[in-house]
């Protein structure tokens, strides 16, 4: 799943997204397919500084069956090689902004899921929390019955500082958590040494995400579990955090990437603005060379 810069997405969560945003970029000025894509690559340059392929680049068939769809149902019209916003495409617009206003945040629905799903530790499961930030879901884990690890790389000036914070919060409560400010694929020694990986808001911040999922795939144990919740990519996602959502991977992409990394038996459920994953390592996997 590998993505160059700047290659065209594609998929229903693209396409969610394209129905409603065609119109609001028609409701100020009317425009060319070309300049509707131009216009997303613009807006979306600011998760450049997150990571190269960051940045929102359009499929020309899927925008094309988008407008086609647009058109049949009244929201736009062609004018000449542009396009304008209807009448009905402006109350369309207005109904959308209502939903907005009441689409609720869902990381704690999601945070409750990824916890049902993983279900209740055995005495001595170790579970690893990529990209912990101050702990959310590592003292989550924790309460569930789990020895956790927690681990951040503090890449970011939001980030660099959590790994302390966590360890204060885990010395203040007593929690039986360990921090370390460590990258996954920087993580060495424990090749296949953990029951669980979780994490939570910290796939979409990665710059080689299939490298950080492949790293996972090695430090879990045969049979272990992947659990992931992060941003929705698609209209949810976008309406709740902006471009930022289309730094994650979408419900399409993870089931090519899963597979790519060696997983199988993988669960995919959208709550709200969240999508949470689930896949399992092969029971029978033999343990690849650390660092492969």
């Amino acid at each position: 799943m590998r993505r160059r810069e700047l290659d065209a997405r594609t998929g229903p969560s693209v396409r969610e997204f394209l129905r409603y945003y065609v119109l609001v970029l028609l409701e100020s000025k009317q425009l060319t397919s070309r300049g509707i894509i131009g216009k997303i690559q613009g807006e979306s340059a600011c998760n450049r500084d997150y990571r190269a392929s960051g940045q929102l680049s359009v499929d020309e068939q899927e925008l094309g069956r988008v407008l086609e769809q647009l058109e049949k149902n009244a929201l736009t019209s062609p004018a000449g090689a542009k396009w304008r916003l209807t009448r009905q495409g402006r109350r369309k617009i207005q109904i959308y902004r209502k939903q907005q206003r009441q689409c609720p945040n869902g990381k704690e629905r999601a945070a409750k899921l990824l916890l049902k799903w993983m279900g209740h530790c055995e005495p001595g499961e170790r579970v690893l929390d990529v990209g912990t930030g101050e702990g959310y879901l590592a003292f989550k884990v924790a309460d569930h019955g789990c020895l956790a690890l927690g681990i951040d790389s503090g890449s970011f000036d939001y980030s660099k500082d959590s790994v302390r914070k966590a360890r204060q919060k885990a010395e203040d409560t007593g929690g039986q958590v360990e921090f370390l400010r460590r990258s996954v694929t920087s993580l060495r020694g424990r090749d296949g040494s953990f029951d669980y990986v979780i994490t939570s808001q910290a796939i979409h911040c990665m710059k080689d995400q299939h490298r950080c999922v492949k790293a996972i795939y090695r430090l879990l144990k045969p049979g272990g579990s992947f659990l992931c919740m992060d941003f929705a990519v698609g209209l949810k996602g976008f309406l709740q955090h902006g471009w930022h959502a289309f730094l994650g991977i979408s419900r399409e992409e993870w089931k090519v990437l899963l597979p790519q990394c060696g997983f199988e038996e993988s669960r995919l459920r959208t709550v709200c603005d969240y999508l949470v994953v689930m896949a399992r390592k092969d029971s029978r996997a033999r343990q690849s060379v650390e660092g492969s």
